[in-house]
């Protein structure tokens, strides 16, 4: 039988060679994983079976932010467990920052398989990344927005996502899925195109939050053919998950600015 420092590297072996059929199998039919509780996308706590820990712990931390565990150290302990370091090391997709968190691993074995792993690292950086990678996600949106690039717009949105736009907007209302996504992005496009030079529609989102969850700021800005300009700030709310925009709920400032900009009224004067 092999040595518990070799079941151990097995292990490691199977997350550098992206071996998913040997990361199953080097973990006993009982195991369980203990995560963090602070670990991002909800992954914290234990997972109960080697299919339970791959494919919601270890499968979706490479997806959305190419991490693997880097061992330093194997040390064994007197009561047959193995405690390994090591530095968990990702970069994710498309100009996210890397990751870089320190870990200690505590390994239970029994029958040649590992029964139990206890994950100890610095949750606060998983945190920072996963928002960064998220970050990424909405500035991909908001520079295809800006391109007019209506198939990368597309490609930002899950399949189910929501948006809301103040009703009262041409392009206002609630749309829902692939579908209403193209639909929102035909009208808003419909309404603004002839408005707006390649400089107004600069958007320089200011971009804030974590969790999945974002505050986003940005001004909506055009110029009429008579000269008149707008300039209107707008507070967007947007929930990112598996890499892509959930939902995104929109705020301009004013309204009845952007409705009299567009001719559609005309701003009341108090008496």
């Amino acid at each position: 039988m092999p040595s518990s420092a070799d079941v151990a590297r097995e292990l490691y072996e199977a997350f550098d060679r992206a071996d998913p059929e040997a990361l199953l199998d080097v973990l006993h039919a009982d195991f369980v994983g203990h995560v963090c509780e602070g670990m991002p996308y909800g992954s914290g706590g234990p997972h109960a079976g080697p299919a339970a820990m791959l494919t919601e712990v270890w499968v979706p931390m490479w997806r959305r932010l190419r991490v693997l565990p880097v061992p330093e150290r194997f040390l064994s302990c007197d009561d047959g467990t193995m405690v390994v370091t090591g530095t968990y090391r990702g970069r994710p997709a498309r100009g996210a920052q890397p990751l870089a968190a320190a870990f200690a691993h505590v390994l239970t074995l029994r029958d040649g398989r590992i029964r139990e792993l206890r994950q100890i690292t610095d949750t606060e950086r998983w945190a920072q990344a996963a928002a960064d990678a998220d970050a990424e996600v909405i500035r991909r949106l908001f520079t295809a927005a800006e391109e007019r690039d209506r198939q990368a717009v597309q490609d930002s949105y899950a399949a189910d996502v929501v948006i809301r736009e103040a009703p009262s907007l041409p392009y206002g209302g609630v749309y829902h899925g692939q579908d209403g996504a193209l639909r929102h992005a035909l009208a808003y496009n419909a309404t603004w195109d002839r408005l707006q030079s390649a400089e107004d529609r600069r958007l320089e989102p200011q971009i804030n939050g974590r969790d999945g969850r974002f505050v986003v700021t940005w001004r909506q800005k055009a110029t009429a053919a008579d000269g008149r300009r707008l300039d209107v700030p707008v507070v967007d709310l947007i929930r990112v998950r598996d890499g892509k925009v959930a939902s995104l709920e929109m705020f301009p400032q004013d309204t009845a600015a952007v409705l009299e900009f567009l001719g559609h009224k005309e701003r009341s004067v108090p008496a």
